[in-house]
């Protein structure tokens, strides 16, 4: 009896392993891998989840490819199947449609085809919200900040708060793109008889399981059930990333510090596709450059800084609710920044002398296609900040730069918000390259890229005088020698500056092209 029930466990064994093998051929002459591709996320807030999930078991849709307004219109109210898969190109990606496809029973999911190498045609594309961070900022009664009638992104559509119900991807390889749209014209393209032939379809598993809004997710993810632990979702963010010019210890507690600020993160619908190159790398690369100018002036600086340190501060997780920056704040305010394992003395928000922060910086006008000037938005009236501007605007001649005093009556959607709505009378100026309203027409977007930087690669050499590197190595010296001013009490003198090679590096090593690219391979065997 036993010598029967081991051969039959060995038989129920083998037969298993051929039942797979056979599944697994059959799987690979039906299905067919898509390759290059990039989801859409869920996400929560306080009040709500939005973003995008399938089914637990995927959804399948027949490929519809929509070239035109009529072709919504058919999918949504005309075609004859169930469920489709609503194929687009970029010029069609856009609220009129999305929303569209939402409000349709018979939409399963959607894609996007966008290649690596194609060019950008989109007049502008922001799915951010029209005021971004309308919530979490200053309020509207304070600073008049931002309305619908008086948006600083009129190009936002708002895609990006919305609980979609259905998964959307991103494909941007040559290959899947080629793949898809082959399978499409061979078998769905002509929609006379769809219901009597085989159709081309497609699979599409991205479930993201959730729970109401933040606080209720977190609150079930902590419930304590040792049967089978549940995690429903995990926080947002990441770390700040600071440095001191000058070391800070017990000598240092009460000197003032000026905060060299930008942001870190960016974002758009598609999780690990958002290259933030106006948005976010342009300003990084501007902080990262003037820190290590004033890295070089250290020497002139140290025997009489009475103007006290700088602290170099990148923040993680702007884009959704200032989250590096008010978590700074919070710790400032509390005694808990640096933390105490550091042993490195406290700082608190009132020993900040100034802030500078560097937010979308791009040269030419996206409209326009001319120099685009900077502007300088300050918090308030001060001798500091009068000091700085006066500084910075009496170099821009020699330096190229055209440096504009801000029009605007309200602080920009920066980080400065963060520390203006602890203390009402905190000094900082935020420099851009728009006024009242934003010049990127593509923020916090897939189509935020390197295009929009005007970026010119010089292989080596130095940039051109007219290159985005040039204007932002010129930006950069302008700061160093402004922020010196203000440490050393006195002009400064000397020549050093930050070349456009650096910047160039800088660009390429920020993350601006996708390590897969092509030019990213060629620079980087080049360089090392």
């Amino acid at each position: 009896m036993q010598r029967l029930n081991s051969l039959l466990y060995f038989l129920a064994f083998v037969l298993f392993l051929f039942a797979g093998a056979e599944a697994t051929r059959t799987k690979d002459r039906i299905y067919a891998q898509i390759e290059g591709t990039a989801a859409c996320f869920r996400r929560l807030n306080g009040t709500h989840q939005f973003g995008c999930s399938s089914r637990r078991t995927g959804n399948v849709g027949v490929l519809q490819l929509l070239k035109e307004p009529a072709d919504v219109t058919w999918l949504t109210k005309e075609a004859p199947d169930d469920t489709y898969m609503a194929i687009v190109h970029s010029n069609m990606f856009n609220e009129q449609t999305l929303r569209a496809l939402k409000d349709s029973p018979k939409v399963g999911g959607v894609v996007l085809l966008r290649s690596d190498t194609e060019e950008n045609n989109l007049a502008s594309y922001s799915p951010e919200d029209s005021c971004p961070n309308r919530y979490s900022g200053l309020s509207s009664f304070e600073k008049q900040l931002c309305s619908d009638s008086k948006p600083w992104n009129p190009k936002g559509s708002s895609l990006l708060q919305v609980d979609w119900g259905f998964p959307i991807f991103y494909v941007h390889s040559d290959t899947s793109i080629k793949n898809i749209t082959d399978c499409y014209v061979k078998h769905n393209s002509e929609r006379e008889g769809m219901t009597t032939r085989s159709l081309c379809a497609m699979e599409m598993q991205a479930f993201m399981i959730a729970a109401k809004d933040s606080e209720t997710c977190f609150r079930r993810s902590n419930m304590i059930n040792n049967l089978n632990p549940m995690r429903f979702c995990d926080p947002m963010g990441d770390r700040n990333v600071w440095a001191t010019l000058f070391a800070r210890d017990a000598s240092e507690q009460e000197k003032s510090v000026i905060v060299l600020a930008a942001r870190l993160d960016t974002t758009s619908m598609f999780e690990g596709e958002a290259p933030g190159a106006v948005s976010t790398v342009a300003g990084l690369v501007t902080a990262l450059a003037t820190y290590s100018l004033l890295s070089e002036m250290k020497t002139e600086l140290s025997p009489a800084r009475s103007g006290g340190n700088v602290m170099l501060m990148l923040f993680n997780g702007e884009a959704y609710d200032y989250i590096g920056s008010s978590r700074l704040v919070y710790d400032m305010s509390n005694g808990m920044f640096p933390p105490k394992w550091s042993n490195v003395p406290s700082l608190n928000i009132s020993k900040i002398r100034m802030m500078i922060e560097l937010n979308q910086l791009s040269q030419i006008n996206q409209s326009t296609g001319a120099v685009a000037p900077m502007y300088l938005h300050k918090t308030l009236d001060n001798p500091d900040i009068a000091k700085f501007i006066q500084s910075m605007k009496s170099q821009q001649a020699d330096l190229n730069l055209n440096l504009l005093d801000s029009t605007a009556t309200s602080i920009p959607p920066v980080s400065l918000q963060s520390f203006v709505k602890a203390d009402a009378n905190f000094p900082g100026v935020a420099i851009t390259d728009y006024d009242q309203s934003f010049t990127n027409k593509f923020y916090h977007s897939v189509l935020d890229d390197v295009k929009l930087l005007k970026f010119k690669y010089s292989n080596g050499t130095a940039p051109p005088s007219d290159s985005i590197q040039a204007y932002l190595a010129n930006l950069s010296t302008a700061l160093g020698r402004s922020i010196y001013e203000l440490i050393a009490q006195k002009p400064y003198t000397g020549t050093t500056k930050v070349e456009p090679t650096q910047v160039s590096l800088l660009l390429i090593s920020s993350f601006l092209f996708r390590t897969s690219n092509q030019f990213y391979r060629d620079f980087h065997r080049k360089s090392f």
